[in-house]
């Protein structure tokens, strides 16, 4: 925990708004000027009476406002949790008792059945193979059937060595501070028991937003905290097909936000597009990647600029 002097424990009280809701938070005025010089020459004003003695941060959700309080009497803030989410239940269908009460049955199916009525495929070994032509990314946001012939071994190299090359591309940041993973595994480093299948999108979101709260109000060291702490979850979150709508959230949220900002936030920018650079072999032919370069925009640009200059 930070220390305070007894200055700051003895300082008036200052109410603080979220603009989203209008949830309230009061604070000793001597923790927040501590921090904030912006803030604290809001604080001073005068009104009518006197000093005021509220006042609302604009662009500020509650959740946002309660960790700046944290962070001003701590120097941090405790993250959020991801959202859980839970795998679908399933049951098996083991047919109709034939009423003999050994529920055997000479139509007994092997399928597996889910609770939402849909089926799923029997066992492998009880199902006839077919043959799957290859799939590769033959352009981002679409996938390209190969056929039966394999590549060339020069193209697999040449393909290997690009991923390489975009894959360090994330831990080349100064406020990467964990380790980065090695190419190509699928082990990660994971807390609580959190499962890989857990939503990220407040997580990311959160960190993101105690930025732009940073910028707004020139706080310089929870603009350094909130960048070492999103680089810190992006590394450890495995950025499965099925779970890139978390990291496509961030993108639109931090484009989006920056727009309606005085101030830009050039170093959230480049870590987010360093990560979907650095990840795009693994989602670039899915759908939502594919939707999200037909908007076009800044994050577009942004994101071709820094390809062609990891590999041209």
């Amino acid at each position: 925990m930070a220390e305070h002097s007894s200055s700051v424990y003895n300082s008036r009280l200052f109410t603080f708004r979220a603009s989203e809701n209008g949830a309230a938070t009061t604070v000793h005025s001597g923790a927040v000027a501590a921090v904030s010089a912006p803030l604290k020459l809001l604080m001073e004003e005068e009104g009518p009476d006197g000093p005021g003695t509220s006042a609302t941060l604009h662009g500020v959700r509650e959740e946002d406002l309660l960790r700046f309080c944290d962070f001003c009497y701590t120097s941090t803030y405790t993250d959020p949790y991801p959202v859980v989410v839970k795998p679908p239940t399933l049951a098996i269908d083991s047919g109709v008792s034939n009423g003999d009460g050994n529920g055997e049955n000479a139509n007994t199916s092997t399928a597996l059945v889910t609770t939402d009525d849909s089926t799923i495929q029997p066992p492998a070994a009880k199902r006839p193979r077919t043959e799957s032509p290859a799939q590769s990314v033959s352009g981002f946001g679409r996938p390209g059937i190969l056929g039966a012939a394999s590549p060339a071994p020069e193209i697999n190299a040449l393909n290997v060595n690009n991923k390489l090359k975009l894959h360090s591309v994330f831990a080349n940041t100064p406020y990467t501070t964990t380790a980065p993973r090695v190419f190509g595994s699928t082990k990660r480093t994971r807390s609580n028991g959190m499962s890989s299948n857990d939503d990220h999108t407040n997580v990311f979101i959160a960190h993101a937003a105690m930025h732009a709260l940073a910028i707004n109000y020139e706080i310089a060291k929870l603009k350094t905290l909130s960048l070492q702490k999103l680089c810190d979850k992006l590394m450890r979150f495995e950025c499965k097909p099925e779970r890139v709508g978390d990291v496509l959230a961030l993108v639109r949220w931090v484009y989006t936000t920056e727009s309606g900002m005085a101030r830009d936030m050039p170093e959230l920018k480049d870590i987010v597009v360093r990560y979907v650079v650095s990840e795009v072999s693994g989602f670039g032919n899915t759908e939502e990647f594919g939707s999200l370069l037909k908007e076009g925009g800044g994050f577009v640009k942004d994101f071709w600029a820094m390809m062609y200059s990891n590999l041209l």
